[in-house]
């Protein structure tokens, strides 16, 4: 049943519904999804942090405080659309652990989560970008767009479009 819901409102969003007006059923649907598959269940403050990082509003929360977690939210919900969704984090490490760890609830809710690796060849890269949800370091990103300036051909280029980013 949440999966259906997770469809619909896809559809919405694909259909040009607002992200405003799908936020509460979005953030309903990720709050029960990580209860059934990761055993958690976000805080107010994690739930507050995810509502303003939609908003584009900058968020600091200590170590331990859920960020993981509140990412969830607005990734989810800003993916619907099928633009895409890139969440950057601070080293390869993060980005592998993070889409591991958080992948069962976007696999729950139908969406499609990857990551980038240093040193990953162009294949594993475009497939890993082409995700609803792309875990990556700001430097693999910022240099694979760079490189993409330089490519000779459509085979060497792996980005998709940027359409929203959250920075961890």
């Amino acid at each position: 049943e949440l999966q259906q819901l997770a469809r619909q409102l896809g559809a919405k969003a694909q259909r040009g519904a607002a992200p405003a007006e799908l936020l509460l059923p979005a953030y309903a649907l990720v709050k029960e999804a990580c209860i059934r598959q990761l055993g958690l269940e976000a805080y107010d403050v994690q739930l507050l942090a995810a509502i303003a990082l939609h908003h584009n509003k900058l968020v600091e929360m200590q170590t331990g405080e859920g960020k993981t977690l509140a990412a969830v939210f607005p990734a989810f919900l800003n993916a619907l659309s099928g633009k895409g969704v890139h969440i950057l984090t601070f080293n390869d490490y993060l980005a592998r652990r993070d889409a591991a760890w958080m992948g069962p609830v976007y696999k729950f809710l139908g969406l499609r989560v990857g990551y980038i690796q240093e040193g990953m060849a162009l294949e594993e890269k475009r497939l890993a970008y082409h995700c609803d949800i792309t875990y990556a370091t700001a430097k693999e990103v910022g240099f694979d767009y760079l490189r993409s300036f330089i490519a000779y051909d459509e085979q060497e280029l792996v980005l998709r479009p940027f359409h929203y980013a959250i920075v961890d």
